[in-house]
């Protein structure tokens, strides 16, 4: 089964190597940057997520990894999306970053020639048959760590065998993983939490609302594919004349979100300038933390439609802002509905009750998030503990 899968990925690879042939595709997706690399010579601790919120996270675990283990090695980070790693490389930060390698024999070939990892921390799920086969065969020790991890189902040629710590966001994705790891592995995974607090776990605030904000609702991370849903939200707001921000998921669907929001003959104007009865554009990386310290509530998105996933409710919980996602929640089902339950996050299940929804009593907030705090801290050391018997055994 294995070996089949092998030639699977071989066969992706020529596939690639084709699409590198077509201007659009190479410009929006760098796949040649994938495949052949421009890659910083190691050795490095590689950290790899999936997309802007993973990578986010695996920053802030940089930081904090240069400050807590001693002796670390340079750090680089690796995402799929260019967007992403520009992002990364903007950040001032004291880490590499790059397009992360294809899951194909040569590529992986020479990202490890080159970048020489020492271990490998994947954000969330980012199992990659290959990148697993690449660290079993660089070290006889477990080197693979899953941080914030969500685990949905084992795969029958998947060696878990080179991951040795798996700190969990659920109790059910952890029994899941360990399930898949087997009764004769060493390797336990934890409780651990959504590592997207990291941050605010490790700075030990409390969650506090913002006082005096300017802006009544803001709609994160928003597919265009969610217009329907969307658009009815934003005229609920307009018509009770509240003052609304909208941030994109994706900035090359700023123009078309600012066309149709013209096209319902709105006021739209461009952050930082918000005014009541009027829509704020958002249109770069980076500002969301800005704006959630001046938000009332905010609406998540990835959660308007069936085929997206639900994005980061946890920023602005963080931030003590009233928070609401729709009726779907693919990726994080389990955790929405425990938020749900403990009164912390609200759902709807249609725009119809947008105006009236409810909103989380920031003491429940409070609560629940110190309870999250622990968890994370805890397994952040144990990860901590892991790296250092690594490098040791490396050393």
């Amino acid at each position: 089964m294995f070996n089949a899968f092998s030639i699977v990925r071989e066969v992706a690879g020529v596939v690639a190597v084709a699409t590198t042939k077509i201007p659009a595709i190479e410009k929006r997706f760098r796949i040649s940057e994938r495949l052949d690399g421009n890659w910083p010579e190691g050795p490095f601790l590689w950290l790899h997520g999936a997309s802007l919120g993973e990578c986010r996270m695996l920053l802030s675990l940089a930081g904090f990894l240069q400050q807590d283990l001693p002796g670390c090695p340079k750090i680089l980070i690796t995402a799929q999306k260019p967007e992403v790693v520009d992002f990364l490389k903007n950040s001032g930060k004291d880490i590499e970053a790059a397009m992360a390698p294809a899951d194909t024999p040569t590529s992986l070939a020479k990202f490890i020639s080159k970048v020489k990892p020492v271990g490998l921390v994947l954000g969330e799920n980012e199992l990659w048959p290959g990148y697993l086969s690449a660290m079993r065969r660089l070290s006889l020790k477990p080197s693979v760590a899953i941080v914030s991890g969500r685990f949905r189902m084992a795969l029958p040629f998947m060696d878990y065998s080179p991951v040795g710590f798996a700190a969990m966001q659920t109790g059910a994705d952890s029994s899941r993983i360990q399930a898949a790891f087997g009764d004769t592995s060493s390797t336990k995974a934890v409780i651990g939490g959504d590592w997207k607090l990291l941050s605010w776990a490790k700075a030990g605030k409390q969650v506090s609302a913002p006082e005096n904000p300017s802006v009544d609702t803001v709609f994160l991370s928003m597919h265009f594919a969610e217009w329907a849903s969307l658009s009815r939200m934003i005229l609920s707001s307009i018509k009770r004349q509240e003052s609304v921000v909208l941030v994109p998921r994706r900035l090359e669907e700023v123009e078309t979100f600012r066309k149709a929001l013209v096209e319902q003959e709105l006021i739209v104007t461009e952050w930082p300038l918000v005014q009541k009865g009027a829509v704020s554009m958002v249109t770069e990386f980076g500002l969301v933390p800005e704006i959630l310290k001046n938000s009332r509530s905010a609406v998540v998105g990835g959660s308007f439609s069936l085929t997206l996933g639900v994005h980061d409710f946890w920023e602005p919980l963080q931030n003590g802002v009233a928070t609401c996602v729709g009726p779907y929640s693919r990726g994080q089902r389990e955790t929405v509905c425990t938020l749900v339950r403990e009164g912390v996050l609200t759902q709807l299940q249609t725009t119809a009750g947008f105006a009236d929804r409810n909103k989380a009593d920031i003491r429940m907030v409070q609560s629940f998030l110190e309870r999250e705090r622990l968890k994370i801290t805890e397994s952040y050391q144990q990860l901590v503990e892991f790296l250092k018997d690594l490098l040791q055994a490396q050393g």
